[in-house]
């Protein structure tokens, strides 16, 4: 039963979290399977991957840039030089991208998302992946 609690309250304070940055700063969430469908159809969006280079070399999604966190909005703007086209930020588990999709919709972009729960959710749900650089 405790098991069950436990894990219970891990995934409340997460969809909290998600809340959180959605409602109270405007970053939209996108779910993962969202994110899948969006690249089995073709609708290609950027994708800033803002985790450490060792991280990102371990696994990432197919196509996706590193832009390493803490990024300056110029480091964003040169995979992403385009304000209007869609941009989803991916961290590992959620807790890095939102601050970098806030600082993106600051800095003048229109249509950025953070990929709900990171990295983990995506492999989670079956999201491809790679290695290397």
């Amino acid at each position: 039963m405790r098991v069950l609690t436990t894990i219970l309250l891990i995934i409340g304070l997460l969809v909290l979290w998600d809340l959180g940055w959605w409602l109270g700063f405007g970053v939209s969430p996108l779910p993962p399977w969202t994110l899948k469908t969006m690249l089995n159809q073709g609708n290609a969006p950027t994708i800033i991957d803002v985790r450490t280079p060792g991280e990102y070399e371990a696994f990432h999604i197919p196509g996706a840039y590193n832009v390493p966190y803490p990024a300056s909005l110029a480091d964003l703007a040169k995979v992403a030089p385009d304000p209007t086209n869609p941009v989803i930020v991916v961290c590992m588990t959620g807790h890095r991208s939102p601050p970098v999709v806030r600082q993106m919709l600051e800095g003048g972009y229109t249509n950025v998302s953070n990929l709900t729960w990171g990295m983990l959710a995506w492999k989670l749900f079956g999201g491809e992946t790679v290695s290397g650089r």
